[in-house]
């Protein structure tokens, strides 16, 4: 998969997530202040933005410094982009402090989510919390960006957002895994240190079925916890997906020749059906 296409669905992924926290406030009650939504979105953009042209500095001062090249001038292109993205993310936070949008949770949520990016982006370093980049991405992704949504709208958590954060942060690493793999020899030779190579690709290849497992036990659980069925069952019409995720997995533990393209494309079709059918389930009613 190309990285423009990565970089795309990234930005895709990040709006449907925060049109999921909308949704969740609607079929609770509340009426949707559209204002907030644009502003939130600008905001969550910006951070998207500065956060991408930030580890593509990181990247361009990896490579050079495993060429042997003297470290260029930390105010490159990309840096200078990425510092114009925070200025207008620095803005729209006054306009939302102006507007009376932020409150101690929504302030909470806020500051980590510019904390998790610096760190995954190595722009600070906060111990060996940059090990863990896939990790904390998975994290702001698939649960502070509908938390923040959600709390932008109501000005409070409600127990919906750690039902369905559960099990769509667990299938996005289960989607990472399932690409790095796929990458995994290339890796190893570019020394490129991603979560599958840090942990072995036998201890991947089973963190990831585990992952799947642990998302659908979860969502099938939901009614038993309190979840409305007619939210918490249309996601199980991706078990299918998550099964053959795992067949595909077993396979290539066997020493069948793997099928890169159905374990990448599968592995974010997965993950993509269960943030659109949590979506169109908390919307339509």
């Amino acid at each position: 998969m190309s990285q423009s296409r990565i970089t795309g669905a990234f930005f895709v992924e990040g709006f449907l997530l925060f049109s999921l926290g909308v949704g969740i406030a609607k079929y609770l009650g509340s009426t949707i202040a559209w204002e907030r939504v644009w502003l939130g979105i600008l905001w969550v953009g910006c951070l998207q933005v500065g956060a991408s042209f930030l580890w593509r500095q990181a990247l361009r001062i990896s490579k050079d410094a495993d060429n042997g090249q003297l470290r260029s001038s930390s105010f490159s292109s990309e840096f200078l982009l990425a510092s114009a993205s925070f200025a207008c993310l620095a803005s729209l936070t006054v306009l939302m402090i102006a507007g009376r949008f932020f409150n101690l949770p929504l302030f909470l949520i806020s500051v980590i989510g510019v904390l998790g990016t610096l760190v995954s982006t190595k722009a600070i370093r906060i111990g060996e919390l940059d090990r863990f980049r896939e990790v904390i991405i998975s994290f702001l992704m698939a649960v502070l960006i509908p938390w923040f949504s959600f709390l932008l709208q109501t000005g409070e958590l409600h127990r919906f957002l750690t039902f369905v954060a559960l099990p769509m942060l667990a299938l996005r690493i289960a989607m990472i895994l399932s690409y790095q793999l796929s990458t995994y020899a290339n890796d190893v030779h570019q020394k490129n240190q991603t979560l599958m190579v840090r942990i072995g690709w036998q201890s991947g290849m089973s963190l990831h079925n585990v992952l799947i497992l642990f998302a659908f036990v979860v969502i099938a659980f939901g009614p038993l916890l309190g979840i409305p069925m007619a939210v918490g069952l249309p996601p199980l019409a991706a078990l299918v997906l998550g099964l053959w995720q795992i067949w595909l997995m077993r396979r290539i533990a066997q020493g069948v020749k793997p099928n890169w393209r159905g374990l990448v494309w599968g592995g974010a079709a997965m993950y993509g059906l269960v943030v659109y059918l949590f979506s169109y389930s908390f919307w339509i009613r």
